[in-house]
This record gives structure tokens, C-alpha cells and sequence, in this order.
């Protein structure tokens, strides 16, 4: 009789983890309607994120998710003028293998603070406060004006059509900018820096410690310009534009590269690195170059 209860109970344990199982990969969807509000904000675990444009009344959230009911808890809730989206966990996830996706369209002046521990955030079409954080995962941004910050442990930034101030930080990967205007603060400590077709309309600077820096003007540098590198070349392209300014480098010998001679040299034979300056059609802004392993490269 006790072998026949212990042999029943491990059934039912069993057949207990196969419905789980199978429930897991189950795809749930979640649809729900808030009216707008000032403040987004975004907290996911493992999932992608989709912050779109939408219309000025109302914000709307579309989920569907494949974890199991019994662990995981979305939560949406409104705490004064803001919309807080998250999930929670409720046992432990060694054995659970699924996936969120989020769409949340929002009035385009609706702040937005995205973060994900594993996962893909984009945003499109807001002129507003953007706020984007993932610990491993993609970041992208197009159609935008504003306020943009971005901060990716492990994974890319793409920008495209923007407008304001951006600050972009990377640990481990590519930074790529296209069709922007503003004021950049910009830092990747290994990986690829690479703007095109930008306008600066404020003092910038830009700072990669492993890895290449290439920057295209869409226009003449109106302001200072910060240019840092440890190891890796710098290439700043004024695409075709006048140039203007104090420009100032400082690398190693052989690698400053320009289209004009220079009225001020330092260097000594006992240092590898060396310094050179140059007024063109004055003396301001300050456009500077520097790094200690790499070229340094300025294109008319």
C-alpha cells in the first residue's frame, strides 16, 4: 500500500512538471488602455521593449509574454502622472525559459525611462525625456527630440534622426549615429564610435578607450570639440565643409595627419608622442585631438 502512495505521488509530481512545461511556451498576450500621462516608466527582466508614437489622449500597452503564470507577474500600475510597467518573479526562473515583449505607444511628449536586464529597447517618434538603461542588450532610438540619455553594459546604441542632448555610454560595444544634431557627450570604453551627417550646436566631446572614432559633419563645427582616445584612430571628416577654428592634436609621431602645415610644433626626440596646433580663419572653437595609440586624422 506505502509503494503504491509513493509511486502515485511521484506521478502526480511528474505530470505536475510536464503541464508546467508545456504552460511555459504557452504565448499570452496582454492589452490595456491608460489614459495619458506624463511619465512612462519601464522595468523588465528578460524581455524587448517598443516605446512608440501614438495618439495625444491615451497610452497603450500591448504584452505577450511565454513564462508561466504561477512565476511570473505583470504589473502595470498608475502612480500619480506616471504609468509604472514591471515585472515580477514569484519562484525561482533556473527552469523556465521564456520571453516578454512589450509595446507601449505613448503621446509623443511623454517622458519615457526604459530598463532591462536582458533584452532590446527601441523608441521612435517622441519629442520628449528618454532615459534608456540595459544591462545586455541593444538600445535604438530614431525619430527623436530632446533630452536623450543612454547607458548599455554590454551591447549597441544606434541614433538616428535625433535632435538635443544626447549623452550615449557603452562598456562593451558599438555606438553608430546618424542624421543628429546637438550636444554630445559620448563614452565607450571598447567598441566602435561612428557619426554621420551631424551638426554640433553645442561644446561636445567624445571619449572611446579601445577602438575607432569616426565623425562626418553635416556642417562646419561652431563650437569646442573634445576628441579622446586610448587606443585607436580619430578621424573627424568636415564632409566638404569650411574649416574653422584653433585646432590642437596630441598623439605619437607619424600619426597626426591634416590638410595644413603648422605654425606650432612640440616634440622631443626622447618622447614618442607630439603636439601641434594651428589657427584657420581664427581662434575659436577649440577643436581638439588626442590619443595615445592610433592616428589622428582631419579631413576638409
Amino acid at each position: 500500500m506505502k509503494k503504491f502512495q509513493k509511486t502515485t505521488i511521484l506521478m502526480v509530481i511528474i505530470l505536475s512538471l510536464v503541464f508546467l512545461n508545456l504552460h511555459s511556451g504557452e504565448k499570452k498576450e496582454v492589452n490595456k488602455t491608460f489614459k495619458a500621462l506624463e511619465n512612462v516608466k519601464i522595468k523588465v527582466v528578460s524581455g524587448d521593449c517598443v516605446i512608440k508614437k501614438g495618439k495625444k489622449s491615451e497610452i497603450k500597452v500591448h504584452l505577450v509574454y511565454t513564462f508561466s503564470d504561477e512565476k511570473y507577474k505583470p504589473v502595470m500600475e498608475v502612480e500619480g502622472d506616471t504609468l509604472v510597467l514591471k515585472e515580477e518573479f514569484t519562484k525561482s526562473r533556473s527552469n523556465d525559459k521564456g520571453h516578454s515583449s512589450w509595446t507601449v505607444t505613448v503621446p509623443e511628449k511623454t517622458n519615457i525611462e526604459a530598463k532591462t536586464a536582458s533584452g532590446d529597447i527601441s523608441a521612435s517618434g517622441l519629442k520628449s525625456e528618454f532615459y534608456g538603461k540595459a544591462a545586455s542588450g541593444d538600445i535604438k532610438v530614431s525619430d527623436f527630440a530632446g533630452k536623450l540619455t543612454v547607458k548599455v553594459a554590454s551591447g549597441d546604441v544606434e541614433v538616428k534622426k535625433a535632435r538635443g542632448k544626447m549623452r550615449l555610454e557603452v562598456a562593451s560595444g558599438d555606438i553608430e549615429v546618424d542624421d543628429a544634431a546637438g550636444v554630445f557627450e559620448v563614452k565607450c570604453a571598447s567598441g566602435g564610435v561612428d557619426l554621420t551627417g551631424v551638426v554640433i550646436e553645442g561644446a561636445s566631446e567624445f571619449k572611446v578607450v579601445s577602438g575607432d572614432t569616426n565623425i562626418k559633419l553635416a556642417k562646419t563645427c561652431a563650437y569646442n570639440l573634445e576628441l579622446t582616445g586610448v587606443s585607436g584612430n580619430i578621424v573627424l571628416d568636415y564632409n566638404g565643409n569650411a574649416l574653422k577654428g584653433y585646432y590642437k592634436f596630441n598623439g605619437p609621431k607619424g600619426g597626426i595627419k591634416t590638410p595644413f602645415s603648422f605654425d606650432k610644433k612640440e616634440e622631443s626626440r626622447y618622447s614618442p608622442f607630439v603636439k601641434r596646433s594651428q589657427k584657420v580663419g581664427g581662434d575659436s572653437p577649440v577643436i581638439s585631438m588626442k590619443t595615445v595609440s592610433g592616428d589622428l586624422i582631419l579631413k576638409k
